[in-house]
């Protein structure tokens, strides 16, 4: 989906995500986030918020960008950064 939107979106090659350890690829994965909330980015869901598995790194990220501000958009595929960023 991403892609097709021209859009940034968090890879890590296989071999070395596998590597890593459950620490390392969050670690990884809220650098990302973090410097897509630097810029003040709305994240589109590739998932719909119902259908997010509540112990996947889908919902992490939700609950991490939640916790930044981040807000369910009117359309409820995206998150919007907080009013004023």
């Amino acid at each position: 989906m991403a892609k097709d939107l021209k859009a940034n979106y968090f890879s890590v090659p296989t071999e070395q995500w596998n590597a890593m350890s459950e620490a390392e690829r969050w670690a990884a994965n809220q650098k990302f986030l973090d410097a897509a909330i630097t810029r003040g980015d709305t994240f589109r869901l590739a998932t719909p918020i119902e259908k997010v598995n509540p112990s996947s790194y889908t919902d992490k990220e939700i609950r991490y960008l939640m916790g930044k501000g981040y807000q369910l958009g009117a359309d409820r595929t995206s998150l919007v950064p907080p009013a004023g960023r």
